[in-house]
């Protein structure tokens, strides 16, 4: 950067000086805004003791055409302006290599308590192997679509008693696992790039639970595209997951550990203004998914006081004892993950909750909206869409949570510092843009064409998605940064 210091010219000094201050005694410090980073322009008025500062949004790169490099693997864009250049892969992996999923049987009768069984070969990822797969259908809101969401679990004997688990990656050895239909998000990596930038954010946190940090993926869902086929038809391109469950957190029966998911709705209940209700058959907002002990009612206690906290806390308290029922370093890396990737509805419908008996634990899930997709799935948000305002002295985080709007309220300067590190390493644009270039030169250009012709129902299409995705991580930043930036004193 830049730094320029000189003293204002007499008719700037009209408009900008305090006062009762001279012209002599003003100064100005201006450093002036990259691309990538904001600058800001510091006014200090040497006799009042006196400083003022305007921030200067980074307006993000100015790339042009994606052009072919000479090995025909990759292709290459400048930025006009500083001339960085931004290189992806056009594809990482061969179509004979791409990971495929076999099934054999019939479909009819599956949902969400109605399993199926059917027979299931793999290859891909350095194994294959043969096996048996009970299916139902997974999610909620996902029901109504051409394509589903399966919960998978493998098993060796056709009686489902043995279970069949697997090692891919570091992850620990499972035999339960997700089929990711990724309806809405044809180019599959909003949800799976999220949940490896949540990762990062976790592995660099202050105070990170010693639960999670022993985990093989620090609590974090992961995953990889797949084909799958039944009865040899083509019957999509999907992402296979971890599972979110017990096991994804390390959590083991007898031990008061428990996960508490939000049942995706958005009332006065999910947005910790009123009690959780824990109501049966998905009733009530907040669903108890998982216990370590017969008794649940330890963990609902918990986590209503923590909601009665929240609702009742003096600001004072509110600060000094928040830690007592939240992991505050991990609510602000939830709040500040929902803002960097555009995710509105992470707020509240797609949070989970854990706990190992004590405080509890946000842990960021289902990200297949991020970086602007619009919930009603048939268009993308504005980069300036959801964003938090001081209103009169007081933080509004645009979400209607009294949690996030006091957490903003009574930590601003602690999320500001924390934004502003991560900004230099896991929220670069380059980190970011360099997770969503490598995820889809990973899968072949004609797997997309195939996808996108059996269901071409869809409202967007793959081709348009990353180009969206870039604009987008540019502009967002450049809205976010003079907000959640952190101060120069």
């Amino acid at each position: 950067m830049k730094y320029l210091s000189y003293l204002f010219l007499s008719f700037l000094l009209l408009t900008v000086c305090p006062s009762g201050a001279s012209a002599s005694s003003i100064t100005q410090t201006i450093v002036e805004s990259t691309c990538t980073q904001p600058g800001y322009i510091l006014t200090r008025d040497a006799e009042t003791d006196i400083t003022q500062i305007e921030h200067l949004a980074a307006p993000g790169h100015a790339f042009g055409r994606y052009t072919p490099d000479e090995d025909r693997l990759t292709q290459t864009r400048i930025c006009s302006v500083c001339s960085f250049a931004e290189t992806i892969r056009i594809s990482t992996i061969s179509d004979k290599d791409f990971p495929r999923l076999y099934l054999t049987g019939s479909m009819d009768g599956i949902g969400k308590k109605q399993k199926i069984a059917l027979e299931a070969s793999f290859s891909g990822k350095g194994q294959s192997f043969a096996c048996y797969a009970i299916m139902t259908l997974q999610g909620h809101s996902t029901f109504g679509l051409p394509k589903h969401n399966y919960t998978v679990r493998f098993y060796d004997d056709d009686q489902a008693l043995l279970k069949h688990k697997l090692r891919f990656n570091d992850w620990s050895s499972e035999h339960k696992y997700i089929l990711k239909a990724c309806y809405d998000d044809p180019s599959l990596c909003r949800n799976l790039v999220s949940a490896r930038i949540w990762r990062e954010m976790t592995a660099c946190r202050s105070n990170l639970s010693p639960r999670i940090a022993m985990l093989p993926t620090l609590g974090t869902v992961d995953g990889f595209p797949v084909e799958v086929y039944l009865n040899n038809e083509y019957f999509g391109l999907y992402t296979l997951n971890l599972h979110k469950d017990d096991d994804l957190y390390g959590m083991k029966n007898g031990e008061h550990a428990a996960l508490i998911i939000c049942n995706h709705r958005t009332t006065n209940e999910s947005l910790f203004r009123s009690p959780a209700a824990f109501a049966p058959d998905y009733t009530s907002d907040w669903e108890l998914e998982y216990c370590g002990t017969p008794n649940e009612e330890w963990a609902k206690r918990s986590f209503n006081a923590l909601i009665d906290f929240v609702m009742h806390s003096s600001d004072d308290e509110f600060r000094r004892k928040l830690k007592n029922h939240l992991d505050v370093d991990a609510a602000i890396d939830y709040l500040i993950f929902m803002y960097a990737l555009g995710l509105p509805q992470s707020c509240a419908k797609d949070m989970v909750l854990l706990s190992y008996g004590d405080t509890w634990i946000p842990a960021a899930y289902d990200m297949d909206k991020a970086f602007g997709l619009d919930p009603d799935r048939a268009a993308y948000l504005s980069p300036d869409d959801f964003l938090p305002e001081k209103v009169n002295g007081l933080w509004r985080s645009g979400t209607d949570s009294l949690l996030w709007d006091r957490l903003l309220n009574s930590f601003e300067t602690d999320i500001q510092t924390r934004y502003t590190r991560l900004r230099q390493s896991v929220l670069s644009e380059e980190n970011i843009l360099n997770h969503i270039h490598t995820f889809i030169g990973s899968i072949p250009e004609s797997f997309y064409d195939m996808d996108m012709n059996l269901y071409a129902s869809r409202p967007l299409i793959a081709a348009d998605m990353e180009k969206q995705i870039t604009d987008y991580v540019s502009l967002r930043f450049a809205a976010l940064d003079p907000i959640l930036m952190e101060e120069i004193p």
